[in-house]
């Protein structure tokens, strides 16, 4: 599976479970060889969520070849020297384990959940791929034409994912993030199992990984079993991660699609912003702020301007992906009433942001942006994945173990000033994209 980093907000809200729990209580140990050790203790049921984060992903696929960090991710089930292709998926399912993977531009993940007592077992099998991959040629192609098969069924067939990639290729002209995670059909047809295995032997060590326990267990309970299974695996010499830095944004930039399954067109605009880690980073957390202000349910400025006020969209989502590593996009995403032109639908929402621009947020909309991100960190602290997701989007981009447990205090400090000011520094032409989806009769 692949995907683009997701904000903290979307993280909580796709895997928590929507009821309060106490606060979490967070450890964390470094082993000899590197591996960082995150145990994030929840007694509720007898279960754990093992995650495995590694700092690579489609931002560090070699040029010319994207997808491999992604064709990488699908490899790692097909078998070592100890285990078989398809064992590790076999073995979990046996014990009672839900396991799965992601690949997003910084970050490679993989996860599994399962009863307690089996910790070990899933310890032992993911040092032991951790170690070394032997996949057959068999294998390999068969899992090429996976990829290359979802892409069709992702990308191909889907023309809003592809306007999505065509905006990310022009809001990103020489950062990783410009090509797709995914990778272009034309160089995933290109990759071979050589590839694949000089990938694996130059990211995938335990000093460039963060494992996670999140569940019924203790960091006295996890010590002695990391240091059993994962200890043993050698510490090398990492290569930099060297990313083309973004040039000054200096022209706004537009793109019109046509597609034969578009039936309802759609309107876009994609910023490019700072992020917690790139940037102006103090600005990230307004701008967490400013999103849901703008667009965030049926109460937000967007909303009740365009869709209840003037009944020109019957759609408005407003999305931040604060929590990578490079730039952040900030998108403003309109689905138009039925009749309504999107020149005319353009026309009021840059009318509503220049109203965002120059007059100040009142109380009531901050009290409610603030009371729905602080929310959510409520909504996340039951569910063992989401935890473990949401710990590593952050250790991955170099924020410490405790800014979740600090995130309600730093949501509270914002003031109406400071997000005025992040509005004015990324809501700025010179740095967006602006799309337009319309069916193919239109043409």
């Amino acid at each position: 599976m692949w995907k683009r980093v997701a904000t903290l907000a979307a993280i909580i809200l796709a895997a928590a479970p929507v009821y309060a729990a106490a606060p979490t209580a967070i450890d964390s140990f470094r082993l000899a060889n590197g591996l960082e050790v995150i145990v994030i203790p929840n007694h509720r049921i007898p279960a754990v969520s093992q995650m495995i984060w590694y700092r690579v992903g489609g931002g560090d696929d070699p040029l010319g070849k994207s997808g491999l960090a992604h064709f990488h991710e699908h490899t790692m089930f097909l078998g070592t020297k100890l285990h078989k292709g398809g064992e590790y998926a076999a073995i979990a399912a046996s014990h009672g384990g839900d396991e799965n993977a992601f690949t997003g531009h910084d970050a490679t993940a993989y996860f599994i959940n399962v009863p307690k007592n089996e910790l070990p077992m899933v310890m032992e099998l993911e040092a032991d791929r951790m170690h070394e991959l032997t996949p057959t040629d068999e294998a390999m192609v068969r899992e090429k034409q996976v990829i290359i098969e979802e892409r069709r069924m992702r990308i191909e067939n889907d023309p809003e994912a592809l306007l999505s990639e065509q905006v990310d290729a022009n809001l990103f002209r020489n950062h990783p993030y410009h090509w797709p995670v995914i990778g272009w059909m034309h160089e995933m047809e290109g990759l071979t199992k050589d590839d694949v295995l000089a990938f694996h032997k130059l990211w995938y060590h335990p000093n460039n990984a963060i494992l996670i326990i999140s569940g019924d267990i203790t960091a006295k309970e996890v010590k002695p079993l990391a240091e059993k299974y994962y200890s043993n695996l050698p510490k090398v010499t990492l290569p930099e991660r060297h990313w083309n830095e973004e040039p000054p944004q200096n022209t706004e930039r537009r793109i019109v699609m046509h597609h034969i399954n578009v039936k309802q067109p759609v309107w876009s605009r994609s910023y490019a912003a700072s992020s917690v880690a790139y940037g102006q980073t103090e600005q990230a957390v307004p701008l967490f702020v400013l999103a849901e202000i703008l667009g965030d349910g049926k109460t937000s400025r967007l909303y009740q301007s365009l869709v209840v006020e003037q009944k020109l969209a019957s759609g408005v989502d407003v999305e931040y992906d604060g929590f990578t590593l490079g730039p952040a996009t900030f998108e403003i995403s309109v689905t138009p009433e039925n009749g309504v032109a999107l020149d005319v639908l353009e026309k009021a929402v840059d009318k509503e942001l220049a109203r965002t621009l120059s007059q100040p947020f009142s109380d009531a909309e901050l009290i409610r942006a603030k009371t729905l991100l602080k929310a959510e960190t409520i909504y996340a602290r039951d569910g063992l994945t989401s935890m473990a997701r949401i710990m590593g989007t952050i250790r991955i981009c170099g924020l410490p173990t405790d800014y979740f447990t600090k995130w309600p205090t730093m949501i509270d400090a914002v003031t109406s000033q400071q997000v005025a000011d992040a509005a004015k520094e990324s809501l700025q032409m010179n740095q967006s994209v602006t799309a337009q989806l319309l069916p193919e009769e239109e043409k």
